[in-house]
C-alpha cells in the first residue's frame, strides 16, 4: 500500500489534507514538524512527503535538505506546500515540486498522482438541504445547499461568481443533542463549477464548491451530520 507522509504544524490544515485522502487507497502518516517528519520517514519509508515550509523546531526547507542528503531517503519525492513565496529556496533544498496554499482536493490529489499511483474511490454527494451563508462583494448571502459531501457542496444561488474564487462560508448544522437547535460552522470553499438545472418548470442556478480550509471540529461536525443523514 502507498504510504503518504503529511507534515504541517497547523492542525486544521493537516486534518484537511487527511480528509482529501480519505478515499485514496493509501496509508496516511502525519507529523507536526520537520523533526518528527524525519523520524517517521526513517521508520516508515513513505512513498511521498508533502511538507509545509513554515514550521517550528525544523522548517520544511531544512527537513527537505536532510531527506535529500540521506542515501536511504533521497529518492522519496518531496512536495513543499506553503503560503509563502520561497520557491527558489525550496527547489534549492531538493524538493521535487512546490504548491501554494490554499489547495483544494482535486489539485491536491493531482499533485500526489504526479509521483505515486493511488486509486481514489468515487465520493457520493447527498441531496441534503441546509442553510448556508457566504460572504461575497462585502455582503453576506443566505442560501440553501443542493447537496453535500465530506469535501464540498453545491448551493443554489443567482450570484455569478468566477471559478476559483475562495468564499468564506458558514453551514448551519444540527446539534447532536436532538434539541432541534443548530450550530454554525465555518469553512473556506473554492468555486469549482457553475450549473443550471430545470426542475418542475423552474430554472435553478448554483455553484459547486470544494472545501479548502476548516477547523478539525467543523470537519468532524460535517462528517457526523452526513453520516447520520445517510444511515
Amino acid at each position: 500500500m502507498i504510504k503518504i507522509l503529511l507534515v504541517d504544524d497547523m492542525r486544521n490544515f493537516l486534518d484537511l489534507e487527511v480528509s482529501f485522502l480519505r478515499r485514496a487507497e493509501s496509508k496516511v502518516i502525519t507529523a507536526k514538524d520537520g523533526a518528527e517528519a524525519l523520524k517517521l520517514a526513517k521508520i516508515e519509508k513513505p512513498d511521498i512527503v508533502l511538507l509545509d515550509l513554515e514550521m517550528p523546531k525544523m522548517n520544511g526547507i531544512e527537513c527537505c535538505r536532510i531527506i535529500k542528503s540521506d542515501p536511504s531517503l533521497k529518492k522519496i519525492p518531496v512536495v513543499m506546500v506553503t503560503s509563502t513565496d520561497r520557491r527558489g529556496e525550496a527547489l534549492k533544498a531538493g524538493c521535487d515540486d512546490f504548491v501554494r496554499k490554499p489547495i483544494n482536493e482535486s489539485a491536491f490529489l493531482e499533485e500526489v498522482k504526479k509521483f505515486v499511483e493511488i486509486k481514489v474511490r468515487k465520493e457520493d454527494r447527498y441531496d441534503i438541504s441546509i442553510e448556508v451563508k457566504y460572504e461575497y462583494k462585502d455582503r453576506t448571502v443566505s442560501v440553501y445547499s443542493k447537496d453535500l459531501s465530506y469535501s464540498g457542496l453545491s448551493i443554489i444561488t443567482n450570484d455569478i461568481i468566477p471559478l476559483n474564487t475562495i468564499l468564506n462560508m458558514a453551514l448551519s448544522l444540527p446539534l447532536q443533542s436532538n434539541s432541534g437547535k443548530s450550530e454554525s460552522h465555518k469553512y473556506k470553499a473554492k468555486v469549482m463549477r457553475t450549473f443550471k438545472e430545470e426542475t418542475d418548470g423552474h430554472t435553478i442556478n448554483g455553484i459547486g464548491l470544494e472545501f479548502v480550509d476548516a477547523t478539525s471540529r467543523s470537519l468532524a461536525a460535517l462528517k457526523t451530520f452526513i453520516d447520520n443523514k445517510v444511515k
